[in-house]
Parts: structure tokens; C-alpha cells; sequence
């Protein structure tokens, strides 16, 4: 997600820049700039990146631009944490989906209906700034640990607005994500990292993700389920369909690599 690289006022440190620098240098083709947040009170740690704020474009066009005289590509991903954001962190108590038991922080209230349409149009606001930054793609975090994906899980999501429910209800705010950034450039690449749902449900996410102009799903889930995801998912799309994972024994990563899977290997630093 992040390696606390940024300034405690989130801004792209050169400490940050050099670091994505020289993975670049290094014959990276392409570098996913970890997680930003798209509000204040959405961080998850304390010098987590953000996309907030205009003030943030100059140094995001500063690392792009110096990643592309090496022939990197760039993507940002969009970030918000939900109901584990860090009120240490953000000295602003969370506001959540749904309200869940359990929380590593206590209980907060949950987000009102207005709230969301205000955090949905801050996820398109910080993707216009990616694309004045010249960042090459989107990637909208939409995972079980994350904001868009707690929506789209029915044991968490319980809302009795038009983003709960049905399906189509809690797909609701990541289709408006997609929609707004789409309407920045209709050509420009999202890819929506989202798992950790049932086979059915993530079959019909994907079919909707595609028509929405999704050009790729990054999947993310629990080892043993990850292949078996992917594999699934490949059969309900036509667009690329992606799995991250760690480095892990080499009987493990050839399995994973048989099964005809476009994939990408993250290590732990």
C-alpha cells in the first residue's frame, strides 16, 4: 500500500521521488505510485501520499516526468481507507461506510448519502489532477479493505439508500468513480483493483466493470482463492485480468503461473 515515504503533510517528499525514481532507472516498465488518499481524513498512516489538493500536481508532474525519461509508465491509485483510517493520523475522527463492530478505532458514524456523492466526486477530482500531472493510469482501490470495496460487500455494506442493497445498489458509487474519470478523457486507463467477493457476485462486477470502459481488473485476495478468482474472472471478461501477490515458494508461483494469468510480482520491502 505504502512505504511512509511522504511528508507528514502528504506531499510527494524527493525522498519519495527517488525512490520511485530509480525503480524507474532500474528498466521498470511500469510503477504503481502507492496508495493516495483522496481526503484528509481518509489517510491510513501518518506520511501516507495524497491527491487532495492542486497543490499536489507540481510534484506529481515532477516524479512522472522524471520516470518517463527513463520509459516508465506511471499509475496512480486512488485511495481512501474507510473504517480503519488512522484518526492518530488524520486528527479528524473516521466517517465509514457502515458503521461495523469491532473497528480498530471505535465505532463512527456512517457516511450520509451526500457524504458519499462528496467522497465519490473527490476520488474524480484527485483523477483530473493525475491527468494534468500527465499520469499515465487510474487504479481505483476497491478491495475489502478499502472505501469502494466495503460498498460493494453485502455483509458489510447495510445502507438503505441507493448505495445499499441490491448488487446494482452497491456498485453504484465505484460505477460513478469510473463515470466521472471517464468524463476527464473518455481514452483514459482505469484499472480497478478489487477481490475477496463471491464467484457470482465478481463474475457480474467484472461484466459491469467492462461496460463501464474498465480496461483491466487487478485482483486481490487470499492466496489459495487468487488463481481460482482470476481464472474465474477471465471467463466473464475480455479485458486483461491481473493478480498481486508476494513473492512466495517457487512450486506456488509456477502454479499460479499455469494458469494463463496475467500477473504481477510485488515484494515486500
Amino acid at each position: 500500500m505504502g512505504i511512509n515515504y511522504a511528508s507528514q503533510d502528504s506531499r510527494l517528499s524527493q525522498l519519495l521521488i527517488d525512490y520511485y525514481v530509480s525503480k524507474a532507472k532500474g528498466g521498470s516498465g511500469l510503477i504503481t505510485v502507492e496508495a493516495a488518499s483522496v481526503a484528509p481524513f481518509g489517510k491510513a498512516v501518518v506520511n501516507q501520499l495524497a491527491l487532495w489538493s492542486d497543490e499536489h500536481i507540481a510534484a506529481c508532474k515532477n516524479l512522472v516526468d522524471e520516470c518517463h525519461k527513463y520509459g516508465a509508465k506511471v499509475f496512480a491509485r486512488l485511495h481512501y481507507e474507510d473504517r480503519d483510517t488512522n484518526p492518530f493520523c488524520t486528527r479528524i475522527p473516521p466517517i465509514v461506510s457502515a458503521p461495523i463492530a469491532g473497528r480498530k478505532y471505535g465505532e463512527s458514524p456512517e457516511l450520509t448519502t451526500e457524504e458519499v456523492y462528496e467522497l465519490i466526486q473527490a476520488f474524480v477530482d484527485a483523477a483530473r489532477r493525475c491527468w494534468d500531472a500527465g499520469v499515465d493510469a487510474i487504479e481505483v482501490h476497491a478491495t475489502q479493505n478499502d472505501w469502494a470495496g466495503k460498498f460493494l460487500s453485502p455483509l458489510i455494506n447495510k445502507r438503505i439508500d441507493e448505495f445499499g442493497g441490491n448488487l446494482e445498489n452497491r456498485m453504484r458509487l465505484l460505477l460513478l468513480i469510473i463515470q466521472g474519470i471517464k468524463q476527464i478523457d473518455q481514452a483514459y486507463p482505469i484499472i480497478v483493483r478489487t477481490g475477496d467477493v463471491s464467484v457470482i457476485e465478481i463474475r457480474a462486477i467484472a461484466k459491469r466493470l467492462e461496460m463501464a470502459g474498465v480496461n483491466a481488473i487487478l485482483v486481490s485476495a487470499k492466496l489459495g482463492y487468487l488463481a481460482y478468482l482470476a481464472n474465474k474472472l477471465k471467463k466473464s471478461t475480455n479485458i486483461p485480468v491481473m493478480i498481486k501477490f508476494l513473492l512466495i515458494p517457487l512450486a506456488d508461483t509456477l502454479n499460479l503461473m499455469s494458469q494463463r494469468i496475467s500477473f504481477r510480482l510485488a515484494r515486500r520491502i
